[in-house]
C-alpha cells in the first residue's frame, strides 16, 4: 500500500502549511500529437528540473511525476506518455529516451503511401507491428513483463489512465491501472492499453482488446482535461460530491499550437479535416475548462502549459524534428510570462513534498 508524508525540512510534517496544499490533489492531463509530444516531456521535465533543485536544497531527494501527481491521464501519444510517467514510474529523462526512441522507430517508415484500399476503407500509413515491438521494448527496458496487467491489482499512490475510442459506438472509454467499484474494467495488458490510446486513425490499424476494438481517443478527447477531471471526480468525490476544493495542482500540457504543415501531415484532404477538428477541439475544451476553473487559475491552482510558437511546421510523425521541438519548447520556457508560471506551478508542488513508501508484503 502506497503511503503519501507531507514534510518540511528535514523530513518533519509541517504544522504551519494549508492542509490543501500539503495532501490535496495533484493531477496531470497530457494532450495527444504524435511526436510533438516529446513538447510535453520538455515542459514536464522543466518543471520536475526545477521542483527537484529545490527539494536539493531543502535536504531533500529528487522525486518523479509518480511521486507528485496523485492521477496522470492522457490521450493518444500523451496517453502513452502517461503510461510510461504512471504506470512504468519512469523518471523524466528515461521517458524522453524511450519515447525518442520509440517515436524512430515506429515513423521512419511508412508502410503505405496510399490511404485508402480499394474497397474504401482507411489503411495505415504505418506499421501497427513495429508500433507493438516499439511499445514492448519500452516495457521490457522499465523492468516490467510484457504480460503485465495493465490494471495488475496493486494499489500505487500514483493512478493511471488513457483515453482511447470504441470503434463500435466512437465514445471515449477511459482504460484504467485502478479499480473503480461503478466503472466497468476492461482487462487489457499495459502493452495492449498503450497501443489502443496511440492507434491514429490513418496511421496505425484499430486494437482489439477482447472482443472489442480501440482507436486513439483523439477525435474525442485530444486534450483531455475534462477526461482528468471526471475520472478525479469518480475516484475522490463520487455522487454528488465536489472536486474542486479538493484540488491542490491541476497541470494540464500540450503540445504545442498546430500550423497548417502539423495538420495535414502529408496525409489527403479527407484526412487533414479531422486533424483540423482534433486541432479546434483542442482549443475550445480548453477556453470551456479555464472559465469553469477560473477561480483555480486565478488562485494559481491550475497551470495550462502549451507551446505557441516554433512547432507549426512539425507533423505529427517527423521524429527527425526533435532539436526543433526541444528549441521551441525552451524558447517558450524562457519567455518572461511562462518563467512566472512555470514558478508559480513549482512553488504549488514543492509544498507538497510527496514521499511514497511502497509495501509489498
Amino acid at each position: 500500500m502506497a503511503t503519501r508524508l507531507a514534510t518540511q525540512h528535514g523530513g518533519e510534517p509541517d504544522p504551519n502549511l494549508n492542509p490543501l496544499d500539503t495532501t490535496g490533489l495533484c493531477l496531470l492531463s497530457l494532450d495527444g500529437g504524435g511526436v510533438r509530444g516529446l513538447s510535453s516531456l520538455y515542459i514536464l521535465k522543466g518543471l520536475m528540473d526545477r521542483l527537484n533543485h529545490h527539494r536539493k536544497s531543502d535536504g531533500l531527494a529528487p522525486v518523479k511525476p509518480c511521486e507528485v501527481f496523485d492521477l496522470i491521464g492522457g490521450t493518444s501519444t500523451g496517453g502513452l506518455i502517461a503510461i510510461m510517467l504512471g504506470r512504468l514510474e519512469m523518471d523524466v529523462d528515461a521517458c524522453i529516451a524511450a519515447y525518442s526512441e520509440l517515436m524512430k522507430a515506429v515513423f521512419k517508415e511508412k508502410s503505405s503511401w496510399l490511404p485508402i484500399s480499394r474497397s474504401g476503407k482507411v489503411k495505415a500509413r504505418f506499421d501497427s507491428a513495429r508500433l507493438r515491438d516499439a511499445v514492448n521494448d519500452v516495457i521490457a527496458s522499465s523492468g516490467a513483463s510484457l504480460t503485465d496487467a495493465f490494471n495488475d491489482g496493486k494499489d500505487r499512490g500514483c493512478r493511471t489512465f488513457v483515453c482511447a475510442t470504441a470503434k463500435e459506438t466512437a465514445g471515449v472509454t477511459r482504460l484504467r491501472s485502478y479499480t473503480l467499484p461503478d466503472e466497468g474494467d476492461i482487462p487489457a495488458t499495459i502493452c495492449e492499453a498503450a497501443l489502443a490510446t496511440s492507434a491514429a486513425t490513418g496511421f496505425f490499424d484499430p486494437v482489439s482488446i477482447g472482443v472489442r476494438q480501440f482507436v486513439d481517443g483523439a477525435l474525442g478527447a485530444n486534450n483531455p482535461v475534462d477526461e482528468v477531471e471526471g475520472e478525479a471526480a469518480n475516484i475522490w468525490s463520487p455522487g454528488v460530491g465536489e472536486l474542486k476544493p479538493l484540488v491542490k495542482c491541476f497541470v494540464s500540457i500540450g503540445t504545442g499550437h498546430p500550423g497548417k504543415k502539423a495538420l495535414e501531415d502529408n496525409v489527403v484532404k479527407f484526412l487533414s479535416k479531422s486533424l483540423v477538428k482534433i486541432a479546434t477541439e483542442t482549443e475550445e475544451t480548453e477556453k470551456k475548462f479555464i472559465a469553469r476553473w477560473a477561480k483555480h487559475y486565478d488562485n494559481k491552482r491550475y497551470f495550462r502549459l502549451n507551446v505557441d510558437q516554433g512547432l507549426q511546421d512539425v507533423g505529427l510523425a517527423e521524429y527527425k524534428e526533435q532539436g526543433k521541438m526541444e528549441a521551441a519548447t525552451d524558447e517558450y520556457l524562457r519567455h518572461q510570462a511562462q518563467k512566472f508560471r512555470v514558478g508559480d506551478c513549482v512553488a504549488n508542488l514543492q509544498q507538497k513534498q510527496s514521499v511514497y513508501i511502497e509495501d509489498f508484503a
